[in-house]
């Protein structure tokens, strides 16, 4: 059986953790629809998993685009019985703008299919059409109604029916929820963190593994891989003792939220040292993942000349040159190091941080999505009116 997820609002990123979760061949893509064939397939896991899906389920058949009629969505809604009164919305996604408009109106001819087989029917929709995770959720469409997700390529359809939706509630609690939050040294969104520890970390840890923030911050990749995987050892070190007093409360927290069990505290050891010194002050052996923030530059009022922008990032460099050596002393060969560049975006084009002799401070980029894509491009985290973007780098110690 196929089983598709759509992609959140940073698709790359999200097909790059995916890729990290889930074994297989290239899914095929209808826009921000993403078609697997994986023989492992555990909806609840995935979706409680994977930070950049936000919806995920079943394809329950493949026609020809002709075939797509609403007789056959009615006939897969009675194989499903629910509830009596019919709830249902529809997405349609990879769809060209004739496909699209001769498809515009099979919602409401699916609702009129349903009527005259005698049942009481409503359609849900919303922006642009498609129905949002967070209205899937609210208004049971998982379990008591139906939201088709159609993805349209090479002139056949697939049709799908959504099993799980991102928890939205859950991730804004613990992005907003917490005590500690300062904005000033800039937040990492959990969302992201989450992203950034499948992305080293894959499946499952080695055996008695250890992750490291050498950046740790307020907490948030600590806090999330720590709610990922029980049996990791888990170090968050940073050179601000007000970061560090941050993120135990941040902890304590998720003990009284009872997000984490209070046994779980006993895996974390945190740091008050520079990440260039953090070699000499570390106990119990090498550290097979390191997942970061990492500094990004001073912040941006978004007239910097890009001279200026070019000097930034100078900075920026000079820190990573003076901190991978000592990351690297920390690994073993084959470790992970998964962290964020800066990325300026200017009307002109992409200023990015570029680091021609990594090699020489012990590590090699990896592509994330090798064997997925063929788009060698940054993997970028980013929002359109930010002038800085995040670039998520997954390095490995050699």
């Amino acid at each position: 059986m196929k089983h598709f997820l759509l992609l959140g609002s940073q698709p790359r990123l999200s097909l790059a953790e995916a890729h990290a979760v889930i074994d297989g061949p290239s899914p095929m893509r209808y826009d921000a629809l993403a078609v697997f064939s994986s023989g492992f397939w555990d909806d609840v896991f995935f979706q409680n998993r994977l930070a950049g899906t936000v919806k995920l389920g079943d394809i329950e058949t493949e026609v020809p685009i002709g075939e797509l009629t609403p007789a056959l969505l009615a006939d897969i809604i009675e194989a499903h019985p629910r509830a009596d009164r019919i709830l249902f919305g529809l997405s349609i996604y990879g769809a060209k703008k004739k496909e699209a408009q001769t498809l515009k109106n099979l919602p409401i001819q699916l609702k009129r299919e349903l009527k005259t087989r005698g049942k009481s029917v409503r359609w849900v929709t919303g922006d642009e059409g498609k129905i949002s995770p967070a209205a899937v959720a609210k208004l049971h469409l998982t379990t008591e109604g139906y939201d088709f997700m159609i993805g349209i390529a090479d002139g056949k359809a697939l049709i799908g029916l959504t099993t799980q939706v991102q928890d939205a509630d859950a991730w804004s609690k613990r992005d907003f929820g917490r005590p500690f939050r300062d904005a000033k040294t800039g937040m990492l969104p959990p969302k992201l963190a989450r992203m950034m520890v499948n992305l080293a970390v894959g499946l499952e840890p080695i055996e008695d593994a250890t992750l490291l923030d050498p950046f740790c911050g307020s907490g948030t990749v600590i806090m999330e891989a720590a709610l990922l995987f029980p049996s990791l050892k888990l170090v968050g070190a940073d050179i601000d003792t007000k970061q560090i007093a941050g993120s135990q409360e941040n902890f304590k927290w998720l003990v009284q939220q009872n997000l984490l069990p209070e046994e779980s505290l006993q895996r974390i050891t945190w740091r008050v040292h520079p990440a260039k010194d953090l070699a000499a002050h570390m106990e119990g052996g090498p550290i097979r993942y390191i997942v970061t923030e990492g500094f990004l530059g001073r912040p941006l009022q978004g007239n910097e000349s890009i001279k200026e922008l070019e000097s930034r990032m100078q900075e920026v460099k000079n820190i990573w040159e003076a901190s991978l050596p000592a990351l690297a002393a920390l690994q073993p060969q084959g470790g992970r190091l998964v962290c964020t560049w800066p990325t300026y975006k200017l009307s002109e084009g992409l200023i990015n941080l570029e680091m021609d002799d990594i090699e020489d401070l012990g590590y090699r980029i990896l592509d994330p999505l090798i064997d997925w894509s063929a788009n060698q491009e940054p993997i970028l985290y980013t929002r359109p009116d930010q002038h800085l973007a995040r670039r998520i780098v997954v390095l490995e110690r050699i």
